[in-house]
């Protein structure tokens, strides 16, 4: 039934989570575990110049470290995906990983579609109210935009008593 499962990763200890079911369901079906970790692209900070305006020199240097920012970043998320990988792996379970730059919903809804991923497996942080509206919820779009089943771990709520 699932032959490829997508796990959305953000570098969070809780975004963690959701390896333990993918994991586990992989392990089940015999599937892939694919796990992908998409960065937003560094916004270029360009200083206005003495006439309100950057000059095309600043403006390059400004694009240059944003871009240098990008690949410092996507260096990161790979040894850390790489050492995800290297656990999945250990427990026989076959795994690989990607890393994207762009928006997380889009790139990931690009992703499951592209690579005919079955299930996708995220965390959400469990934002309601106002917080969601103003930030949104990236497992909120996938979930109703991927067209792809996803199971979504969401975080344990303190019980009182």
């Amino acid at each position: 039934m699932f032959k490829r499962l997508l796990v959305p990763l953000d570098g969070s200890r809780f975004g963690s989570r959701a390896l333990r079911y993918a994991t586990e369901v992989a392990q089940r079906f015999g599937a892939e575990v694919i796990l992908i970790r998409v960065i937003r692209p560094t916004t270029p900070v360009i200083a206005a110049g003495t006439h309100g305006v950057a000059s095309p020199a600043e403006s390059e240097i400004a694009v240059q470290a944003a871009l240098e920012a990008d690949k410092r970043n996507a260096a990161r998320a790979k040894r850390y995906l790489r050492d995800k990988v290297r656990a999945i792996r250990s427990r026989h379970t076959k795994a690989s990983y990607q890393v994207a730059i762009g928006d997380p919903a889009q790139s990931i809804m690009e992703f499951s579609k592209k690579e005919n991923i079955d299930l996708v497996v995220m965390t959400t942080h469990g934002k309601s109210g106002l917080k969601r509206a103003i930030m949104g919820s990236i497992a909120d779009v996938v979930i109703r935009e991927s067209g792809k089943p996803v199971l979504v771990i969401r975080p344990q709520t303190s019980s009182k008593k």
